[in-house]
């Protein structure tokens, strides 16, 4: 074996471990009609609402969260 084929990685710094992902935070996917994009509301700390704006442009959205619900994570915002 000639010895330009070794390479010394002994300098090189190995990368972090990967960090454990906190809770996931509930949400809804919004088919914003205003722009013809997706966006995420998330769940207000209080847990009363899920709050979000157009990723387009930013036209705010709240749907509150009543007795009952419903399964369905995917709605569509006019």
């Amino acid at each position: 074996m000639d010895r330009r084929d070794r390479v010394d990685i002994s300098g090189i710094k190995q990368p972090r471990a990967a960090q454990p992902a906190g809770p996931a935070r509930p949400f809804l996917l919004i088919w914003f009609r205003c722009c013809h994009a997706y966006g995420r509301l998330t769940k207000t700390d209080e847990g009363s609402a899920y709050v979000g704006r157009c990723p387009r442009c930013g036209a705010r959205c709240d749907v509150p969260v009543g007795p009952g619900g419903t399964n369905r994570r995917m709605f569509e915002a006019r």
